[in-house]
């Protein structure tokens, strides 16, 4: 496992990065919410290998972070007006959407009712990594059930086996995107983050 410092060189570690997802390996990155877990999501291997780290359901399919809305029609064919009022009105940042009809290129992260969870983070690193990789798979960096790290180290010490760890310095007080399901004809909030109710429905009306 390497820890390095964003701040060092950030043109050799986005290159390292790049490398490392890849080449079929895990890596953790800090976004605009909290630290999270990388792969490509078509690497089986990478993809296991982050539910064995986080001791995460099986039963649980893996978000996909994108570079921006460019890039929605790789992972779904899924089009309406609600979906793009609100990634217009809030990405980039902390807002999740649940999508029906999955590309088949996203199958192996894809739930069981055959839906997937986007999100265009906030954060320039982790968009310019998806702009040159395509979509990635994303979950935040820690044990399932536990509170996600504040910091690279915490990190490491949870998490040793990752490959390479991406130290931005702390995340106080992250909170986890605000999810919605946009499987069925009325948005559904299945968890209220940095993006209040309030804040969906002003934007919709």
């Amino acid at each position: 496992m390497e820890l390095i410092r964003i701040s060092d060189n950030p043109t050799d570690l986005e290159s390292r990065i790049k490398k490392t997802l890849t080449s079929g390996g895990v890596v953790a990155l800090p976004t605009d919410t909290v630290y999270g877990l990388f792969s490509l999501p078509n690497e089986k291997a990478a993809i296991e290998k982050i539910y064995t780290l986080k001791m995460r359901p099986d039963s649980m399919p893996l978000p996909l972070l994108i570079s921006g809305t460019e890039q929605l029609p790789y992972v779904s064919s899924f089009q309406n007006q609600i979906l793009e009022t609100l990634v217009g009105a809030f990405w980039p940042g902390p807002l999740t959407v649940i999508l029906p009809s999955p590309s088949p290129s996203m199958s192996l992260i894809a739930s069981a009712e055959n839906t997937i969870a986007v999100r265009c983070p906030n954060n320039d690193l982790v968009r310019r990594i998806a702009n040159d990789l395509g979509p990635l798979a994303a979950t935040s960096a820690n044990i399932h059930g536990k509170e996600t790290p504040e910091t690279a180290s915490e990190i490491a010490d949870m998490l040793p086996n990752v490959d390479l760890i991406a130290d931005g310095g702390p995340l106080k007080d992250g909170l986890a995107s605000t999810l919605v399901d946009l499987t069925q004809p009325v948005p559904q909030i299945l968890r209220e983050g940095p993006i209040t109710e309030k804040m969906i429905i002003t934007s919709l009306e």
